[in-house]
């Protein structure tokens, strides 16, 4: 066996040049963003505070009371589509999961996630507002919404919810409840239990239409009571009689 002689230095330059230049070339490809991994988000702030908006859990911006900001986040694409938000054919384009937060700067309140996917080049809109009632008025917490259209409309999604019952009443041994929760298309809720007797069993939180089971416990107080939960920032009222 012969042992392997080195290679002359006029063979090995070419192929480091190489080498740098393709180094050179993903490098630039990389800074200039030519991979589309930009998405574009409008987002619309019409609480009375300002607000920090949260893609994925990371901070985008802050937007003022009754103010509207537009952002560019670089997301990883997990696919692509053919068709928009509503159905309409477009040229092949990467989409990416994102979930959007809100948090009140004044209260420290911080709402539900919106989810949503999004497309390069298809602005998606994101709408903070009041949690709004189907009966009229608003709440206190702040509710998200998202909507995805094509570049260069306009407008935004307004939330609303009603539950089905409002109140339930149990004899002194308690027993399992339920709440429908009627949401617009895309808003997301949360469910709190506003006493230790109501205990809650499904998932306090959630986007569009819903149900909330909860627990209530044996009454050995001796006096009927009542408890209440919020959901979807309405009251729903539990009423117990005494043994």
């Amino acid at each position: 066996m012969h042992p392997m002689s080195a290679l002359p230095g006029s063979m090995m330059k070419p192929r480091l040049s190489l080498l740098g230049a393709g180094l050179a070339i993903a490098v630039l490809l990389a800074g200039c963003h030519i991979f589309p991994d930009n998405f574009p988000v409008a987002v619309g702030n019409r609480t009375a505070s300002t607000v920090t908006v949260f893609a994925n859990g990371g901070p985008i911006g802050e937007i003022g009371s009754n103010q509207t900001a537009t952002f560019s986040i670089d997301l990883s694409p997990t696919g692509k589509t053919t068709v928009d938000a509503i159905g309409n054919p477009i040229s092949p384009a990467p989409i990416a999961s994102a979930t959007f937060t809100a948090r009140d700067n004044t209260t420290g309140v911080l709402s539900a996630g919106a989810a949503t996917t999004l497309i390069h080049g298809v602005t998606a809109y994101v709408d903070v507002a009041p949690c709004l009632l189907l009966a009229g008025g608003s709440t206190g917490p702040i509710c998200v919404s998202v909507a995805n259209t094509s570049s260069g409309s306009s407008g935004s999604p307004s939330c609303s919810f009603s539950l089905s019952p409002s109140s339930q009443s149990f004899d002194s041994a308690g027993g399992p409840g339920t709440a429908a929760i009627q949401a617009s298309s895309g808003c997301s809720w949360t469910a709190t239990s506003n006493d230790t007797w109501i205990i809650m069993k499904s998932a306090t939180s959630g986007t569009g239409n819903g149900t909330v089971v909860f627990q209530v416990q044996p009454n050995m107080t001796g006096l009927a009571r009542s408890g209440t939960l919020t959901i979807a920032g309405q009251t729903f009222t539990v009423n117990q009689a005494a043994i």
